[in-house]
């Protein structure tokens, strides 16, 4: 719930399009001409003028002009706040590009609101402090996994315990046969170089869920020696779930390795998530009021790349049905911009007349750890994509999102078997 005390700044900045602005400025600039509203999930599935981006914007308005009190509206406020997916789709419907998902950001941050299960968050927090013992933990989820030791747990009444409430979805959503991306590139002996000509930050479901994911995206750097970092954070979680200060540590600690090892030449660094490039991308804006780090910060996000800036071999006999695929071009926090004209460039090259020309549903998949709460928000948005899919008949959905993947293919499984959604990156010919 919302604590009685707010201690919200209206000079805090946020970051969006037209880059850093104060909070106050940035919600200000609504013109409230409703072009937002209809392409919010959240306003869609409750038809609540509150529950809607520009209702959204208001409430922030009125608690920085004081004129409400929240500990007389709390319940609306933490409805309000928890159902916003920070899709980012009412950024891309606005004429002035408000980041909305960066004002609810800034309200979770002030109320204290946490919007993970606390044993997802301490988890993920280990993966930027403590990367090794994040790894054995991870290690030991997927042998309990494999071995039914989860389901277990969930039908002994264990997992109702609020520190292991997320294990339940999480082990419906992981593959039970995927193998983490360790174990792939010491099957197949690929070593990282030591004098590099490329970068290559993994995301977090190429390293632990699908490490087909990272496999596939090394096959695009073939022909360059890569270093490829395990156990990187970058700083996105920590961002979305309110520790800033260790979010800017984890991006310093990036930075502090890019440069290190781009000493003779400035590296490329490349990225199978569409949110870990986009935050990348947004690291200026993170160190606007640091003048020298926010010089370096430029200097990497000119160098970060996305898996759809490189070329893709396709396969000839690779047979897909008709009606095969549509594209999911959902993003987090940040609207993915002219990576979905790439994304579907490449889609159509490779499916020719099997390739049905469209952003597949209205609602974004749920992803960045909200997917593991199990309920709310995040999971009636999946099933109303699951209805989409089904309704137009389709046979794969190929999502820019790896932990989008992940979701939406678990829904279809319980759901619409006919249907798989995958990453982008297995239009590859996989080996």
């Amino acid at each position: 719930m919302v604590k009685k005390k707010v201690c919200i700044s209206p000079v805090w900045l946020v970051d969006g399009p037209a880059g850093p602005r104060t909070l106050k400025n940035s919600v200000d600039y609504c013109t409230r001409c409703n072009a937002c509203v209809q392409s919010c999930p959240s306003y869609l599935l409750r038809r609540e003028e509150a529950f809607s981006p520009r209702g959204r914007n208001q409430l922030i308005r009125l608690l920085l002009e004081r004129k409400i009190k929240p500990q007389d509206n709390a319940v609306l406020l933490n409805q309000v706040f928890s159902s916003c997916l920070l899709c980012t789709r009412c950024t891309a419907a606005c004429a002035g590009a408000l980041p909305v998902a960066q004002h609810v950001l800034a309200l979770r941050r002030a109320t204290d609101k946490h919007m993970l299960p606390a044993g997802v968050k301490s988890l993920l927090r280990l993966y930027g402090t403590h990367p090794a013992l994040f790894d054995a933990i991870v290690r030991l989820l997927r042998l309990l996994g494999k071995a039914g030791l989860l389901r277990l747990l969930c039908l002994l009444g264990l997992c109702r315990l609020p520190a292991l409430r997320w294990i339940k979805h999480a082990d419906d959503i992981l593959p039970k046969n995927g193998k983490t991306l360790q174990h792939l590139l010491k099957k197949q002996h690929i070593l990282s170089a030591a004098e590099p000509e490329a970068l290559y930050l993994p995301s977090l479901e190429a390293q632990y869920a699908d490490g087909q994911i990272g496999l596939l995206t090394l096959r695009l750097l073939a022909d360059k020696k890569t270093q490829i970092w395990l156990g990187q954070a970058c700083g996105l979680f920590e961002y979305a779930y309110g520790e800033q200060s260790l979010c800017l540590l984890q991006a310093k600690r990036l930075l502090t390795r890019w440069e290190s090892a781009s000493k003779r030449r400035s590296l490329p660094l490349l990225t199978d998530s569409l949110e870990v490039y986009l935050f990348l991308k947004h690291y200026p804006v993170l160190f606007a009021s640091l003048p020298g780090w926010r010089k370096r910060a430029e200097k990497l996000a000119a160098r970060v790349k996305y898996v759809t800036d490189y070329s893709f071999t396709f396969s000839s006999k690779k047979e897909l049905p008709a009606r095969s695929t549509a594209l999911d071009a959902s993003s987090w926090l940040y609207p993915p911009g002219p990576l979905t004209e790439r994304a579907r460039k490449i889609i159509k090259t490779h499916l020719g007349k099997n390739f049905v020309e469209c952003e597949y549903s209205r609602f974004v998949v749920a992803v960045g750890g909200s997917a593991f709460t199990g309920s709310g928000p995040e999971q009636q948005t999946t099933f109303e994509n699951v209805k989409d899919v089904a309704r137009r008949q389709l046979r794969q959905v190929f999502c820019l999102s790896g932990w989008a993947a992940l979701e939406l293919d678990a829904a279809l499984r319980r759901h619409y078997p006919q249907a798989r959604a995958r990453h982008i990156v297995y239009l590859q010919t996989e080996p």
